[in-house]
């Protein structure tokens, strides 16, 4: 990845634009009903949640600097069971820039830089890694499917499809390129479709900075599933399937699209997020990373 190109996607992830979003129509802005708390114990520019049993896991990039392209090798995995913070993976050098993650059968899959790094669970001192193309230099987050984990790049907006039927020995497989979305950042996946948010790597939001959906996932047809451009980051579903959260660093914005009507509904935070990313939602309550602020908002 040239400079330019790295400059470019550094702006697009640290700097907030001051633009306007799509003029929609059928958009309500929701109050939120619960009460909000805030993580932010042993957090060092965190990037994404997951939830692993009563497990929350959140990857951090540590450093001084948002860098989400450094190799310095001081990205980490903090674990909360029960509000309890501990190390999951320590920055040993490992990991980097640690984003979005998933789990497999007892291994954690993670999406840093220019790989997916595998962490078997019952022994975090195991890990492999899966390198992508070189010029793949911004993979981003992860969606699992059966025995399929598909992975976005956000730099170039390939989607790669890994076999994660034996995560013991994933190393041994080759990502496929599955499908190419313009600055294919959060990722959530179905039974049968699969979700796509779209940022813009330069900063500078433009048509294509939607929402998409892929259909018939063995001979892949994306659609646009909202045409509402803005710089999307996370995408997670509702645990009764019904509506699709999204994260957006436009004003710092989270909503929710009812998935029949889409009908697009922004909810009224508590606190100002500045860069919400890769979130997920657990027992019907979001844990959204303010990755500039180095905190979680949850509610």
């Amino acid at each position: 990845m040239n400079k330019r190109i790295i400059g470019s996607v550094l702006l697009a992830a640290m700097t907030i634009i001051s633009c306007k979003e799509a003029k929609k129509a059928d958009v309500q802005v929701i109050p939120l009903k619960d009460s909000a708390t805030v993580i932010s114990d042993s957090l060092r520019f965190c990037e994404a949640t997951c939830w692993n049993g009563e497990s929350l896991y959140i990857s951090n990039f540590g450093g001084d600097t948002i860098n989400p392209l450094n190799t310095a090798g001081k990205g980490y995995i903090m674990e909360f069971n029960s509000g309890k913070p501990s190390v999951l993976i320590p920055a040993d050098g490992r990991l980097n820039a640690p984003k979005g993650m998933c789990v497999v059968d007892n291994y954690l899959f993670v999406a840093d830089v220019n790989s997916i790094v595998v962490f078997n669970l019952s022994d975090v001192s195991k890990s492999q890694k899966i390198k992508l193309p070189t010029k793949d230099s911004y993979v981003n987050d992860l969606a699992v499917n059966g025995k399929n984990l598909y992975a976005t790049v956000t730099n170039t907006g390939n989607i790669y499809k890994l076999d994660v039927s034996s995560p013991e020995n994933v190393k041994e497989q080759t990502p496929k390129l599955f499908a190419n979305i313009p600055g294919a950042n959060g990722i959530i996946a179905t039974d049968s479709i699969i979700y796509v948010a779209s940022y813009p790597v330069d900063g500078n939001t433009s048509a294509p900075n939607v929402i998409y959906s892929i259909r018939n996932l063995e001979n892949p047809i994306t659609e646009v599933f909202l045409n509402r451009m803005s710089q999307y980051d996370g995408l997670a579903l509702s645990e009764d399937g019904k509506y699709l959260y999204f994260s957006t660093w436009v004003n710092g914005n989270v909503g929710k699209i009812n998935i029949k009507d889409k009908k697009v509904e922004n909810l009224i935070l508590p606190i100002q997020l500045t860069g919400p990313a890769d979130f997920s939602i657990h027992k019907g309550k979001l844990y959204i990373p303010d990755l500039p602020n180095s905190k979680v908002l949850v509610y």
